[in-house]
């Protein structure tokens, strides 16, 4: 009773090699398409995307690549972004259009904070100074010094989530350095 007959096998078997298939092609078109699109096709496929975000990842980057190569891109994100402060370029090279934004202060997506940041690093009187890039396979932290007003300093973590090269969430911790501590070796 129940026993499958070697027909109804073979068509549960295309089933989901169609399935299969069209999951491929999705997950090979994934980084140039937009997220309605996307989970329409994904929908008629007969999968399940209600626990997936389709990231509009810039063109420039790439899901999957070495360790290696992930420092080298954060490396001139950052550079790009703190060092030359040039916040639009940045953002346009490496962040998801649809990023996830977790400063309270700042909305979801790119072009939001390049709106909000971009005054904020083209001041003269405020400077960021990269102490450190450290890159895992899906997290990247980027310590700094930043100078602002009244030559006040802040040591600043901002740690981004990454698919490959491509920037797709943020949060960040920001604390007023001290000028008189106890420690020998405070902050950096």
């Amino acid at each position: 009773m129940g026993r499958k007959t070697s027909q109804q096998c073979c068509r549960n078997s295309s089933k989901m090699i169609v399935n299969s298939l069209v999951l491929s092609a999705l997950l090979t078109f994934v980084n140039k398409a937009t997220a309605t699109n996307t989970q329409r096709v994904v929908e008629i496929a007969g999968i399940n995307t209600s626990n997936v975000t389709i990231w509009d990842c810039p063109s420039t980057t790439s899901p999957d690549l070495s360790q290696s190569m992930i420092q080298t891109a954060m490396n001139d994100f950052a550079y790009t972004f703190y060092t030359e402060k040039d916040v639009k370029r940045a953002f346009e090279r490496y962040v998801a259009s649809n990023y996830v934004q977790h400063n309270p202060s700042i909305p979801d997506g790119r072009d939001a904070a390049v709106k909000i940041l971009s005054p904020l690093f083209g001041s003269k009187e405020n400077t960021f100074e990269i102490a450190r890039v450290m890159v895992g396979p899906e997290y990247t932290t980027i310590h700094i010094r930043a100078g602002g007003a009244n030559d006040s300093l802040t040591n600043v973590f901002d740690v981004y989530r990454t698919k490959g090269s491509c920037i797709v969430e943020h949060w960040d911790c920001l604390q007023a350095m001290e000028k008189n501590t106890t420690s020998h070796h405070p902050y950096f």
